[in-house]
């Protein structure tokens, strides 16, 4: 099983789609980085121009950790994307270049082989997001430096700045369990539609419909919400509130842990019972 996840890793990381979803997550920070070190004081004097009636604020508002969560905010439909580009290739690319059947003819079960493959998908997974928090984090403290971060969750919230890396790797963890959850669910269009562009599109159609529901729930639908996975993926943001509700993040990481145990059961299913001379 190691030496098989060895070799998944070695044909994942060889391919030049992996670093190019690591160069755009990369990129995509910078931009956001630039942009506020420009207009972000003037951004942020707007945003809390109603407080400032009230309350006195002092000292470097807009600063490195705010702008890490900025970034991570206002990218967090894009990253799925770049994600799952590579996840359905995993799974569904060995049938587009018909290596499918050399790879389930040789020794190993397949059994072993999906699982190899599903391990691969994780490790990549993790190795993405270290990739998204370093780079939203590093340049942004280089350039605005540190101080206490204002959030706008259910009014406002200051979280003081030594508590903020903390935060910061607890959404990080969080945030890579439900990019494994909906790769899961990616990784079974693969399987089962054996098309990498197939895969993405369904899954993307998918994340699109739920997030709609989501944000714009009426009457009814509004009870839907907790069955929705998009809406346990973006309780991230729980982890930027004063008082942490542990109870809700933790119904969402169990929400999420059995997704990804459904999705694999499925695959797996998929995988073992495939006629590979189709």
């Amino acid at each position: 099983m190691i030496t098989l996840t060895r070799i998944e890793l070695f044909k994942l990381f060889k391919s030049g789609r992996t670093y190019l979803t690591f160069s755009i997550a990369a990129g995509l920070m910078l931009v956001i980085d630039l942009g506020l070190y420009s207009d972000g004081k003037a951004l942020f004097d707007y945003l809390l121009q109603a407080v400032n009636d009230y309350f006195y604020l002092e000292g470097n508002l807009v600063n490195g950790y705010l702008i890490s969560y900025l970034a991570l905010n206002t990218l967090w439909v894009h990253l799925p994307v770049l994600i799952i580009i590579v996840t359905a290739h995993i799974f569904a690319g060995e049938f587009e270049s018909g290596t499918i059947r050399l790879l389930l003819t040789q020794t190993p079960g397949r059994m072993q082989c999906f699982t190899a493959k599903f391990l691969a998908m994780l490790i990549y997974i993790l190795c993405f997001m270290l990739v998204v928090a370093f780079a939203a984090l590093l340049p942004s403290v280089w350039i605005f430096g540190t101080g206490d971060v204002v959030v706008f969750i259910d009014g406002i919230q200051f979280i003081q700045e030594n508590f903020f890396l903390t935060r910061f790797f607890q959404t990080l963890l969080f945030a890579s369990l439900g990019m494994m959850a909906f790769s899961s669910l990616t990784m079974v269009f693969a399987i089962w539609f054996r098309n990498t562009l197939t895969a993405i599109l369904i899954s993307l159609g998918i994340l699109i419909l739920l997030t709609l529901l989501q944000k714009f729930v009426f009457g009814m639908f509004s009870s839907w919400q907790p069955f929705l996975f998009s809406y346990h993926m973006s309780n991230w943001q729980l982890f930027f509130v004063n008082e942490i509700p542990y109870d809700s993040v933790g119904g969402s990481v169990i929400y999420l842990t059995v997704m990804i145990a459904i999705c694999f059961t499925i695959g797996a299913l998929k995988f073992k019972q495939m006629n590979i001379t189709e």
